[in-house]
């Protein structure tokens, strides 16, 4: 596992490398916006599958649902770096809620990264009906966080 989660960041860090580059292009904060919309992308990536299994979509597959749940527990910490002073104008969705209400947005943060870290040790058991009622907590963080500080697709 150790090994798969090296590739993720080995990938997140030629991504950003690559990125860089586009960055000298637009401003910190249009970086920013596509930083965390990135983040999003691969974390629903990650996600798509968890769901579709939990909610009998797909056949269970132990393997593919513990390696996604260890990558969301790691990709889960990354785009709350991306909301920074400055980038909640332009291509977004983001509700200036982040910034005026910083404290409840860490708090909705945190409870992400912890539920799916829980999400991630309670897939090693293997046990289905363990592993739905902990994603279903996670469904509920990433909810929450939604409903309080994205706008609504137009």
């Amino acid at each position: 596992m150790l090994k798969n989660i090296s590739k993720i960041v080995l990938s997140t860090a030629l991504m950003v490398g690559y990125a860089s580059v586009a960055q000298a292009e637009m401003s910190r904060e249009d970086y920013a916006i596509k930083f965390r919309r990135g983040g999003y992308t691969v974390l629903g990536w990650y996600y798509g599958p968890l769901y579709r299994m939990a909610k009998g979509e797909m056949p269970y597959d132990k393997a593919l649902f513990l390696r996604n749940a260890d990558y969301l527990a790691v990709l889960s910490k990354l785009p709350k770096d991306g909301f920074i002073p400055g980038s909640g104008a332009g291509e977004t969705k983001a509700k200036p809620e982040i910034w005026s209400k910083s404290d409840k947005f860490k708090e909705a943060n945190d409870r992400l990264e912890n539920e799916s870290a829980r999400l991630a040790e309670l897939a090693k058991t293997g046990d289905l009906d363990v592993i739905k009622v902990q994603f279903g907590k996670l469904q509920k963080s990433c909810k929450a966080c939604h409903d309080d500080f994205k706008n609504k697709a137009d």
